[in-house]
């Protein structure tokens, strides 16, 4: 999937309305359209990279805003950090999914 057809570089480019709850230079961080918990955010980076194989410095600012996010939000008693790979991935933009509170049960 080429960075014109991937939807979350269209919404990072502001082509598709979104509120972020996050955002700086090189991250956004927004609920999920289809959460399986009570919290469910998404962070990604604004450089596009289609999977997590691709990751190299940027992981550290993913888990670094994700801390801001635990932090504010008030989950540091309950979350988890999940990155979805292979067959499991639905949108080809690495994005890691912070989910808090009570969490469905998914595979």
């Amino acid at each position: 999937m080429s960075m014109d057809d991937c939807i979350f570089c269209k919404l990072i480019k502001g082509e598709i309305p979104r509120e972020f709850l996050y955002e700086d230079d090189e991250f956004v961080a927004f609920n999920s359209n289809a959460p399986v918990a009570d919290t469910h955010i998404l962070i990604v980076p604004k450089k596009h990279l289609s999977t997590f194989m691709e990751l190299d410095k940027e992981i550290l600012g993913m888990t670094k805003v994700a801390q801001k996010i635990i932090r504010s939000k008030k989950l540091e008693g309950a979350y988890r950090l999940c990155f979805n790979g292979g067959k499991y991935l639905e949108v080809f933009h690495v994005h890691l999914h912070l989910l808090g509170g009570n969490i469905k049960s998914y595979t």
